[in-house]
């Protein structure tokens, strides 16, 4: 059955659409609150998958859910969702009023480009309307919220967190050559690395995406419940398709540093060499929100750009690569390839958060000589790439099931909103 519900794309101007009844409440339902910085839908990229699909499980676990999204410029997309969903457009390129907060607050820069006045509304309506048991908050850029949200109730407050944020600034700094640069992001990494662990006393506790995230929040002195709730992932029956011979994809959100670094990487590091060691290999790279002057540097490559179906694309591939060199948390993409077989090779990051291990279910290489030697092994070997693609799905299919995370973690929410 399908039912009208009101969603907004500006507060200002809100639109009739229709939803799933599994959005629908009933008495005595844990009621959810999420807030995201960007909209879930369409799951066009590792972060929106990892939203939309927690937040559907939340759904089907037996949760209310309502969403409260930020819909940045860069990011925008029109305001559907199969649960009902309010979002705020906003311009998080904006400089001076960010700034401006963060001389004069400790909201640092980064953080202060989330924070929106009609957001802070639409919140505080939201949360007297909705009566949240528990808020999630997506994102520790939305932790400036969490004021609205102790003023309003006594709902728990809990961050979602996909990395520890500060520390994929140190992994950018560390990678870069330009002193000044190193300098830069340093800064940067020094006032995150401030504000989240200042944050971990203000909220109720942390849903962490891995157990090293978890360990790493602990030892930051985090002192709040912490649960880890990895990404789920559906796997599908295979596809009878043959994908394109010698071909080696990466996918990712390109307006995401850590991968804006890694095709930066592949296209001046790494591809030269696999083209000596395999001359008939051909490269594919797709993505969002790609600025222009990474563009420009994709311009002699097979760059697909923002595509519909990150399915559809990664089947076509022989391979799939993900070398990441700085974030935390889980590399949604790889899960997704290894759901479908997909042989890959990856470094130690980019294969962070996964229960894999090298030589069994993926290749792990750290360096370009030893990851263009990986990826020539697995073209020229299609038995031995077979093999680790079939190794991949077990777990993806065993351990990544898509609703048992979030079935764990509506346990966690009704005992911790009943906590006094």
């Amino acid at each position: 059955m399908r039912l009208p519900v009101t969603f907004a794309s500006n507060s200002r101007s809100p639109r009739t659409d229709t939803w799933s009844s599994v959005g629908l409440r009933y008495p005595g339902h844990l009621r959810v609150l999420i807030l995201t910085p960007r909209l879930p839908w369409p799951p066009i990229d590792g972060g929106r998958i990892a939203m939309a699909r927690l937040a559907e499980g939340l759904v089907r676990a037996g949760a209310d859910v309502e969403i409260l999204s930020l819909n940045p410029r860069k990011h925008r997309v029109e305001a559907s969702a199969p649960m009902p969903l309010q979002a705020i457009d906003i311009d998080t390129s904006r400089i001076i009023a960010p700034a401006l907060a963060a001389i004069s607050s400790d909201v640092p820069f980064l953080a202060g480009r989330f924070v929106s006045n009609e957001f802070r509304s639409a919140l505080r309506n939201t949360l007297r309307r909705f009566a949240p048991d528990v808020v999630q908050i997506e994102s520790p850029f939305l932790l400036p919220y969490v004021d609205v949200v102790r003023s309003e109730g006594n709902a728990r407050i809990v961050l979602r967190s996909l990395n520890v944020e500060f520390r994929i600034w140190e992994g950018l700094a560390r990678s870069k050559r330009n002193p000044l640069r190193r300098i830069a992001l340093r800064r940067i990494a020094s006032s995150l690395r401030t504000y989240e662990v200042r944050q971990l006393d203000a909220i109720d506790a942390v849903v962490p995406i891995s157990a090293a995230d978890a360990d790493d929040f602990r030892s930051l002195g985090g002192t709040r419940p912490m649960h880890v709730v990895p990404c789920g992932v559906a796997v599908a029956e295979r596809t009878r398709d043959a994908p394109i011979p010698n071909s080696v994809g990466f996918i990712g959100s390109l307006d995401f540093r850590p991968n804006q670094e890694a095709v930066q990487w592949i296209v001046s590091d790494l591809w030269p060499r696999v083209i000596e060691r395999v001359p008939e290999a051909r490269l594919s790279i797709a993505g969002s929100s790609a600025p222009e002057w990474l563009r420009r540097r994709l311009s002699n490559i097979d760059f697909r750009g923002t595509i519909d179906d990150a399915t559809a694309f990664m089947n076509t591939m022989s391979i799939m690569i993900a070398p990441l060199f700085a974030g935390g948390g889980m590399r949604i993409k790889v899960l997704e390839a290894m759901a479908l077989a997909k042989p890959i090779v990856a470094t130690k990051l980019g294969a962070g958060g996964l229960d894999v291990a090298h030589g069994r279910d993926i290749l792990i290489a750290a360096d370009a000589a030893s990851f263009a030697d990986a990826v020539a092994r697995l073209l020229r070997d299609p038995q031995m790439a077979a093999r680790i693609g079939d190794a991949a799905r077990a777990p993806a299919r065993d351990r990544y099931d898509n609703d048992a995370p979030a079935r764990g973690l509506y346990t966690v929410y009704r005992a911790l909103s009943a906590r006094g």
